[in-house]
């Protein structure tokens, strides 16, 4: 056991000095290189026994659900039960969210509303209200039909209701799903992208400072309207106006991508570098853009987090998610959610990590594709830390 632990310390100072050094290079910027070298760094990390698993089995018995708390319940469809999250299970307008393909929900067996995916989940998304009080939300996939109850509360109670509405709803639900799997079941107070907090601002600061010691004397900025991907931007345009960066829109100019909108814009500036509407020397995403729909593409993402994706934690939660909402990826929202749930969220450096999916010919795609059953950051992938950040 030690040969084997020793070997996978070895191969993984190896591996980051490596991307390091193409990062230093610029010899990451060439497709083939780049192929070449994931593809020998995840074969290596399969040998090393550091492929990023699943993690084990088993998780802590559920939270009961509470009046006007965010919901998630299983159903019995067909031949398989089926996850179903009911966020924010409030009366008025809410999100139901089903793991299973082309599903449809509503109030009533005969007032079903066809779903569809939402950028950054693997799940069906359908817009359901619900009126106060107990009730039940009718669910249809696979050629099957079952009730799930629920119960919104009282109307008016329960405090701020949070939107969920817009594009960044469904990260807005990852969250919720996060926490109640770790065991916080009340009602949602808010959403992630209403609000930038200190450690991502401090990490999007310390990106841009990261890209002006390599030289970078101009960036590309992906930005959206919300309250946090504002005060996003006007952290990446402060810090890059200190360091003397200037920041302009994505185009054709070969400079860095940082990205700091949310799933939706994000998942639509990682596709334009990957078929070339975009140029990118790197593609620099914000911290809660850290999950597999976003990763997958090829374009050259790098993240900064203030934790180890593959640390005790982290396994812990993919665990749990995997076992509540099987084939749905984890997320950095979900994530942080969950330790706020089980009071474990706390200060911690941050580091930039490397991602990339190994392409095998004739597999039909980059890789990266969510299966029930598993449950990885990036599925046929590798996360590999390759600087840390200075305090900014």
């Amino acid at each position: 056991m030690s040969a084997v632990l020793a070997a996978a310390v070895v191969l993984t100072a190896a591996l980051a000095l490596g991307l390091v050094l193409l990062l230093r290079t610029g010899l990451l910027r060439r497709r083939t290189t780049a192929s070449a070298y994931f593809a020998a760094a995840v074969a290596c990390a399969v040998a090393a026994g550091l492929w990023f698993p699943g993690g084990p089995a088993g998780s802590g018995a559920p939270a009961r659900p509470v009046a006007g708390g965010p919901l998630l319940g299983s159903l019995g469809l067909g031949a398989r039960q089926v996850p179903v999250l009911v966020v924010p299970n409030r009366p008025g307008y809410n999100l139901v969210a089903v793991g299973a393909d082309g599903a449809s929900a509503g109030t009533g067996r005969d007032r079903l509303v066809k779903g569809e995916r939402r950028p950054g989940s693997t799940l069906t998304w359908v817009p359901v209200e619900l009126p106060a009080g107990p009730g039940r939300v009718w669910v249809s996939a696979g050629g099957a039909l079952a009730p799930l109850a629920v119960d919104t509360g009282r109307a008016g109670g329960g405090g701020p209701r949070p939107d969920v509405r817009g594009a960044d709803g469904p990260e807005c639900a990852s969250a919720a799903a996060g926490a109640v799997v770790g065991g916080g079941p009340g009602p949602l107070a808010g959403c992630p992208a209403d609000r930038l907090t200190e450690a991502d601002a401090a990490a999007l600061r310390e990106t841009v400072g990261f890209l002006a010691g390599r030289g970078a004397r101009s960036l590309a900025l992906a930005e959206d309207g919300s309250p946090r991907g504002r005060a996003a931007a006007a952290e990446v345009r402060s810090a890059a106006a200190r360091a003397g960066v200037s920041v302009g829109r994505p185009d054709s100019t070969r400079q860095p991508l940082v990205v700091t909108s949310g799933w939706a814009g994000a998942e639509g500036a990682v596709r334009d570098v990957e078929a070339g509407r975009t140029t990118a020397e790197g593609t620099y995403l914000a911290p809660w853009l850290f999950t597999a729909p976003l990763l997958s593409p090829g374009a050259g993402q790098l993240v900064p987090l203030r934790y180890a994706p593959n640390g005790p934690a982290a396994v812990e939660y993919l665990t749990a998610l995997g076992a509540r909402l099987p084939g749905e990826p984890p997320t950095a929202s979900g994530y942080e959610a969950w330790r706020l749930a089980r009071g474990t969220s706390g200060p911690a450096p941050a580091r930039l990590y490397a991602t990339a999916v190994l392409y095998v010919p004739g597999s039909g795609g980059s890789g990266g594709h969510h299966h029930e059953g598993t449950t990885s950051w990036l599925p046929s992938g590798m996360i590999v830390p390759v600087a840390n950040l200075g305090t900014a």
